[in-house]
């Protein structure tokens, strides 16, 4: 790296540093709402107009918004880099997962590297994956999702962000869960994952080597209504708290219990596989009145659907 473009990062560091931690708790919690609004009812309404046409998926990468999310409520910017360096410039990991428009389990990876990997890194002078996650001040998880319904319909069930932090240096079932896995690898084995509560309203993250019950450093919930029209709601379940780091709450060591009741709770079809039957509407300036109408009856004749119901 050059070192003009060196020096411009580290002075755009402490600028946002600045900035950050000058921020009030109502002005924290002003940008988190704009944020949730922005990425998960605008850009998600979005992706659905696009998902209705290509069949592609409507999820909204979380991955880089987790990180936006963390340096408002950790008050600490991150590098710019993508994909490279730390996630926030003192050293914390941000992991992110989401489901309100897949099928997949989400999980929170970890990389702590494989048995090969550090003989590499020790050769070469430098500090193994796993003991750089240790040295970690924080760890902060985001979770979106949705609330399950016992009709297994979403409905008008909003969109829930939850976002939970660890003390790195201090939680030790944390810690002890990390080296419980370093211990077990063999092969090529790196990625220790942590399962979130995907449509629970418990806490509980999952792995087999033991679970950890997060409820005690749970950091807020945010419940954000999407509407067609444009108009969205944003409810706390659980306020922003004026301080969070130096976070006391510590998570809860648990043996690993195979529950069936554990799997993933996923949305209505609706929301995992765009209406197609929604396209002509969606993209009429690109086709005529006439085609328009003959993909709606090609659309009723293959799917049994009616364009008059909402």
């Amino acid at each position: 790296m050059k070192n003009e473009t060196a020096a411009a990062i580290a002075q755009g560091i402490t600028k946002r540093r600045e900035l950050l931690r000058k921020l009030t708790h109502d002005q924290r919690k002003k940008l988190l709402e704009e944020l949730f609004i922005d990425f998960f009812a605008n850009q998600h309404l979005t992706l659905q107009k696009w998902a209705a046409l290509t069949g592609q998926t409507a999820q909204v990468d979380t991955g880089y918004i987790a990180q936006f999310v963390a340096s408002i409520v950790l008050q600490e910017p991150g590098q710019g880099f993508r994909g490279k360096g730390d996630d926030l410039t003192d050293g914390s990991e941000v992991k992110s997962a989401a489901n309100i428009s897949g099928v997949d389990r989400p999980r929170w990876n970890h990389n702590l590297g494989s048995l090969a990997d550090d003989a590499v890194q020790i050769e070469n002078g430098r500090e193994e994956r796993w003991k750089k996650y240790l040295s970690s001040p924080y760890l902060f998880y985001v979770l979106v999702d949705r609330p399950f319904t016992a009709s297994g319909k979403s409905g008008d069930v909003p969109i829930r962000i939850r976002a939970w932090c660890v003390d790195g240096q201090e939680d030790e079932s944390w810690r002890s869960l990390i080296i419980k896995f370093v211990e077990s690898r063999n092969g090529r084995t790196y990625n220790f994952q942590l399962h979130p509560p995907v449509g629970h309203d418990d806490d509980l993250v999952v792995n087999t080597l033991g679970n950890l019950d997060f409820r005690d450093v749970l950091v807020f919930d945010a419940r954000l209504s999407v509407r067609p029209d444009g108009q969205h709601e944003l409810e706390w379940h659980k306020e922003l708290p004026v301080e969070v780091l130096g976070i006391r709450g510590r998570t809860v060591a648990m043996e690993y219990e195979r529950q069936p009741n554990r799997a993933t709770r996923l949305t209505e079809t609706s929301d995992i596989v765009a209406n197609v039957a929604m396209v002509p509407q969606l993209f009429a300036s690109v086709f005529a009145e006439k085609e328009v109408d003959a993909v709606e009856e090609a659309l009723k004749a293959d799917m049994g659907l009616t364009f008059d119901q909402e």
